[in-house]
């Protein structure tokens, strides 16, 4: 089969998982079109890529992204097409005219049943959308119901994948620190709800661990706190993780976390704030540690002693790596049967 992905902005933790369905299609000998924000990291290998200028402005460039992703399904006529998310549906009306003016089945992909912030997007016009789809798809259950709830349609639960992408870029380059364990911590740190003022709070006062802390908004480095600020390579974020003994995420809310899995994946314990969709990735105590949303700094601290026992740390990192390599086998499954 051809299949057409459209991903929205070609970065960040949905353009790895849009990476992760092309290169998954690839293997299993289907065609695979990628229609992606020109400039940035998301092109991946036996795929044809379509892109559009970013210039103008973010809404003129989302708006210009639309019209050459539906003109390259009208030239195409994939048998498929699988829209990752949403931004301004309004302005992404066009693919969805597209992928129905040729018969294409249409998958929609709900990564977030709500923007994180009001600078993410809207949610106007995607009801229409997702109510004209084929299928729709969530990675959580809790997406799920939220979807189901919003618009009475029948979501379609798939694992969250592994980020095959990212975890093939690993170099082994990164140094460790010095001594002691070490936590990362990493993403668009700008962003209030991810909790990196809570890790600048524990960065020098759990005795025995230091923290890494990578992304645009990642605080000034100090004492026991490494800082890597900007958009960093994916082979450094990898190695980074890789090293860590913990992946520390205090986010306040959250839909899924492919932080999760990719600190699961790498071997990295993730402890991690239960809110949203992330009770269904963490087993507390069994792969990682969950803490409720108003956990202090105290009951963070206390998490972080659990992990200072190595064969309970080893323990936990094993499950979690099991864990997600046998998700991601279910996610690959799945989305075969969704083509056949």
């Amino acid at each position: 089969m051809n299949v057409t992905l459209v991903d929205w902005l070609g970065r960040g933790g949905i353009a790895q998982t849009t990476e992760t369905w092309a290169v998954e299609l690839a293997r299993r000998g289907h065609g695979v079109t990628v229609a992606t924000r020109g400039g940035r990291e998301l092109a991946p290998d036996r795929a044809d890529i379509v892109t559009a200028s970013t210039r103008g402005g973010a809404i003129a460039a989302h708006a210009r992204l639309a019209r050459a992703a539906a003109a390259a399904v009208r030239e195409r006529r994939p048998d498929c097409v699988v829209v990752q998310n949403y931004v301004v549906p309004p302005l992404e009306t066009p693919v969805y005219d597209a992928a129905r003016a040729v018969g294409a089945r249409l998958v929609v992909v709900v990564h977030d049943d709500r923007l994180h912030t009001r600078r993410a997007g809207t949610r106007v016009g995607l009801r229409r959308h997702l109510r004209h789809a084929d299928v729709v798809v969530a990675h959580t259950q809790a997406v799920a119901r939220r979807v189901t709830r919003d618009t009475g349609r029948t979501v379609l639960v798939l694992p969250h994948p592994v980020p095959v992408g990212m975890v093939a870029a690993r170099r082994g380059e990164t140094g460790h620190p010095p001594e002691g364990r070490w936590a990362a911590h990493f993403g668009v740190l700008r962003r209030g709800y991810k909790g990196t003022a809570l890790v600048e709070t524990l960065a020098g006062t759990v005795p025995g661990w230091a923290f890494v802390v990578l992304g645009v908004g990642a605080p000034a480095a100090r004492p026991n706190l490494v800082s890597v600020p900007g958009f960093v390579t994916a082979a450094r974020l990898v190695d980074t993780v890789a090293a860590s003994d913990a992946t520390v995420l205090p986010y306040s809310h959250a839909t899924q976390s492919g932080a999760v899995v990719l600190a699961q994946a790498l071997g990295s314990v993730p402890v991690v704030t239960a809110v949203g969709g992330i009770p269904e990735q963490v087993t507390d105590g069994h792969d990682g540690l969950l803490l409720p949303p108003d956990a202090d700094a105290e009951h963070w601290r206390a998490a972080l002693h659990q992990l200072d026992d190595a064969d309970h740390r080893h323990a936990l990192a094993r499950a979690g790596t099991q864990r997600v390599w046998a998700q991601h086998h279910e996610f690959t499954r799945g989305i075969e049967e969704l083509l056949a």
